[in-house]
């Protein structure tokens, strides 16, 4: 049971975290940082400029923190809050199912399952 409940936390914290699309907002925050960098090595900006355009960027910067603090705590929240409450009920251990997810053959097979399934997700379907 405690196995099923790792698989269960392990593919409810990847869907959630599709879901609340963090792999995007990732990608932003990564977009934005090198738009900064841009900024500050611009020559043709004055200090002035610089700063109000980095002033911008720092204020997105922060509100794509928030979303993916709060959105991987949920993730992972999610999911653990479930077990714990299944664990309540008698139906799981919570701990039991902690000792799962901390074992290293079940992180080697969700790692290793996880990129194949990543890889062939894209050869199915390869972003446009």
């Amino acid at each position: 049971m405690n196995f099923a409940l790792a698989v269960f936390v392990v593919v409810g914290f990847t869907a959630t975290l599709e879901q609340l699309n963090l792999p995007g907002h990732a990608q932003a925050v990564g977009e934005r940082s090198s738009r900064s960098l841009s900024v500050l090595r611009d020559d043709s900006l004055g200090d002035r400029e610089k700063e109000e355009a980095l002033q911008s960027q720092s204020r997105e910067l922060f509100r794509l923190l928030g979303i993916l603090v709060g959105g991987s705590a949920l993730a992972l929240g999610l999911p653990l809050g479930i077990v714990w409450l299944l664990g309540q009920l008698g139906l799981g251990s919570f701990w039991g199912t902690i000792g799962v997810l901390e074992r290293i053959d079940f992180l080697v097979g969700t790692a290793a399952l996880g990129g194949f399934g990543y890889l062939a997700f894209r050869k199915l379907y390869p972003p446009t």
